[in-house]
């Protein structure tokens, strides 16, 4: 018996290892085989070949879109590769001499490369991969290796503890490293087709495989021993074996009841059962419903224990805003962070009806990553998926908007937030979820109320429709020119192409995708950020500016002087428009904007409505009136006219140069007529995201404002005859901000000082540097 325990034990441990290695090296095959795929291009032959940098961009977009597991691809023509240690993803020696070996030819193995980011798969092809042909270049791909690591626990999970190595000439790497277990000793395996070997440690739970064949071959001895005996005690043993199954009838009633001992059903009120129990007949067991309960099958909810709640997920609360999740990557945005996410939109989602969950992300650094975390949770729940990539915002609202089979989604993005910050933007059944909805996602999570089930995943490229359904609307009546500010942020993959599309003139600057946004902050409305687009349109002499935050949903505009417009005053220049064909319609717009607004569009023959700040307040509120135009000071501007009524710097700055195409005149020419009073840009005073609020609070009840009219729509406004002035809790990030405007420069001094005092009586930290 204990050689057959120990045989069955070896077995058992080679049989996990085995499957550990199989499921690694089918992962690897099929990223294997999606790389081949993309070496085979001609396209990119040619590319290389011409050294053609618009077309090498243009393919390397194609990839890092098309293939999940990409998180750089690198064109290289023959002879061209440079060292590169500051980038992203950079370029090192290692890299450089996968390069130059592939470039002769010589089969290079995929290698894991430890980087800021973690552990990443290089791949490195020559192209054309037709030996029969020159080298043009090469094809280096850096992957992720998260769904590889997943792969190598992947049905084998709590039986042991699992290391994955990767060998190297006088020693190995450690690459990852999941479970536990010390019960035997180590066993290794290589990895078919890779450097790789996997180490196996068995834990006590693989006793509960080895049991069972242990008992199967018991049962079987003892059937043979059982022959041997007279016929009378196999009587008396089928009689025993009845017994048996009717005691353990009982037990499960006594469990079911809350009695698991033996001193407890002993001592049970139900002691009584025994007797009319043991008359039930063994074939009756299954209508007892006592068989193990099956598994959840297909969207079946799982619930945690709620009497009394239970914190089942704990994740930080701050993150959770007024109409979005956002926070620091890393810290308080991390994968698991986004796996949940994932689990409790798409849970959300189910519960509204829908079973898809359109999805899109921005191009900040750890985006891919928590989007392949965000998706693995979406499709545990039974919901499906469609990947649109790497898209700007209102891409994905377009998405919602147009594609059939869903009207909800999720962006993975901080929007303007610092390369620092990640986070979500979601829309559900066609709605921007509100703080009561934000705050319910988060109490999901902790509560670990998902559905369980086993959803899909598809691609889909609607980046063509987007810019056809813009064309389709938008007319140039000439000639215009614009420089576009990217950012790096999003807007720069398409944004240029939808302006040379409608018939601008288009210089680019900052359009090259990069999450760590380099040469300037991803907030256009920071003037600071503006100088670079400035300073271009000056010496191009462009008509106009127009500059993008990081996911595209704002936009700021500059004149072709040099001159900062910002969202509020372009708003009065679309309520004009809007309203001369729409007379009557509702303008909407946040308590930070100019007061003037009031006026132009009741000027014009619309209806002024102030509301709060935030693009999903707004969008309630626009949705609520059946406005036809919004906007807010920040940039984000709604069109419903002609369009969805979403907020979209694309398509607005499209709308924009069709405005000015058809006036004729300069837009410092058509700004003349809104003239600008004197104001301060929006002011932060870092202010913890747990004070913040309460700051405001204070300074509601106990700010001396004299005789100023107080609105407490969103944060405190005071509004003098002579002018205005709000402070307000910042919904995305741990700030407060500022803002005033007055008739005269003097009025404006006096607001500014008046605001610093209240907030200084409350803490002297809260000083604004206006």
């Amino acid at each position: 018996m204990v050689y057959e325990r120990q045989h069955q034990l070896a077995e058992f441990t080679d049989q996990n290892l085995k499957k550990s290695t199989d499921n690694i090296s089918a992962n690897f095959l099929a990223i294997n085989k999606k790389v081949a795929f993309f070496g085979q291009s001609s396209q990119l032959f040619e590319a290389l070949k011409a050294e053609d940098s618009v077309e090498l961009r243009q393919i390397r977009l194609n990839i890092m879109n098309s293939f999940q597991h990409a998180e750089g691809v690198r064109l290289t023509p023959l002879n061209k590769a440079k060292l590169n240690l500051d980038a992203a993803l950079p370029l090192r020696f290692s890299e450089l001499e996968m390069i130059k070996a592939t470039e002769t030819r010589k089969v290079v193995e995929p290698e894991a490369v430890h980087l800021a980011q973690g552990w990443r798969l290089n791949f490195a092809l020559p192209i054309p991969t037709d030996a029969s042909q020159p080298v043009a270049g090469t094809l280096l791909i850096t992957a992720t290796l998260d769904d590889t690591f997943a792969a190598m626990t992947e049905g084998l999970e709590n039986i042991g503890k699992f290391t994955l190595f990767q060998k190297y000439t006088g020693g190995q790497h450690q690459l990852y490293s999941a479970g536990s277990g010390n019960f035997l000793p180590a066993q290794t395996r290589e990895v078919p087709g890779t450097p790789w070997v996997v180490e196996y440690t068995a834990s006590e739970n693989i006793l509960k495989g080895v049991q069972t064949n242990w008992v199967i071959f018991s049962i079987a001895t003892s059937i043979t021993w059982l022959l041997g005996i007279a016929i009378g005690f196999g009587l008396g043993l089928f009689i025993g074996n009845s017994a048996e199954r009717k005691r353990r009838i009982i037990e499960k009633t006594y469990r079911r009841m809350g009695q698991t001992t033996p001193e407890e059903i002993a001592g049970s009120s139900y002691a009584s059962l025994n007797a009319d129990i043991l008359d039930i007949r063994v074939e009756d067991e299954d209508l007892l419903g006592f068989e193990d309960e099956p598994p959840p099958t297909h969207n079946a909810l799982v619930v945690a224990d709620e009497a009394p709640v239970k914190v089942v997920h704990k994740v930080a609360p701050e993150i959770f805003r007024a109409y979005d999740i956002r926070g620091l990557a890393g810290s308080q945005i991390t994968n698991e962070v986004a796996h949940l996410i994932g689990q409790a939109l798409a849970s959300e989602a189910l519960d509204l009806g829908e079973d898809t969950l359109i999805v899109g992300r921005d191009a900040r650094t750890h985006s891919p990553i928590f989007t392949e975390y965000l998706v693995r949770g979406i499709l545990s729940t039974g919901c499906n998926v469609i990947n649109i990539g790497t898209v700007a915002t209102p891409i994905v609202y377009f998405a919602v908007e147009t594609l059939d089979g869903s009207k909800s989604g999720v962006v993975v993005t901080a929007s303007h937030n610092g390369p620092e910050y990640n986070g979500f933007k979601c829309i559900m059944n066609g709605r921007v979820r509100s703080e009561a909805d934000i705050q319910m996602v988060r109490q999901r999570i902790e509560g670990g109320r998902f559905y369980v089930g086993h959803g899909e995943e598809r691609r889909h490229d609607i980046s063509a429709d987007y810019i056809d359904t813009i064309l389709a609307d938008v007319a140039l009546a000439g000639d215009i020119s614009v420089v576009i500010d990217a950012g790096n942020g999003v807007t720069g993959k398409i944004a240029p192409k939808l302006f040379e599309e409608i018939g601008c003139e288009v210089t680019a600057i900052n359009c090259d995708l990069d999450g760590s946004f380099p040469n300037h902050g991803p907030d256009p409305t920071q003037p600071a950020n503006l100088v670079q687009l400035i300073n271009k349109v000056t010496e191009v002499g462009a008509d106009m500016g127009i500059a993008f935050d990081g996911d595209g949903d704002r936009i700021v505009v500059v004149t072709g002087s040099g001159k900062i417009i910002w969202p509020d005053r372009l708003l009065m220049l679309f309520a004009k428009d809007i309203l001369s064909r729409n007379p009557g319609a509702d303008v909407v717009y946040d308590v930070k904007c100019t007061r003037s607004i009031n006026r132009v569009v009741t000027q014009f023959g619309g209806r002024p409505i102030m509301w709060k700040t935030g693009h999903a307040p707004m969008k309630e509120k626009i949705q609520e009136a059946g406005a036809l135009l919004g906007g807010e000071y920040s940039g984000h501007i709604f069109i419903k006219e002609r369009w969805f009524g979403f907020d979209d710097g694309m398509y607005v700055g499209a709308r924009l140069a069709e405005i000015v195409s058809l006036a004729g005149e300069s837009l410092d020419s058509l700004f003349e007529e809104f003239p600008e009073l004197p104001h301060t840009n929006e002011i932060l005073v870092s202010c913890d995201d747990k004070m913040k609020f309460d700051v405001i609070k204070r300074l509601t009840e106990e700010g001396e404002f004299k005789e100023a009219k107080i609105t407490t729509l969103d944060g405190i406004r005071v509004d003098f005859p002579q002018g205005w002035g709000i402070v307000r809790a910042s919904n995305t990030s741990p700030n407060l901000t500022l803002r005033a405007e007055a008739n005269t420069n003097a009025d404006l001094h006096d607001i500014k000082a008046l605001l610093t005092r209240e907030l200084r009586k409350i803490d002297q930290a809260l000083t604004p540097k206006w």
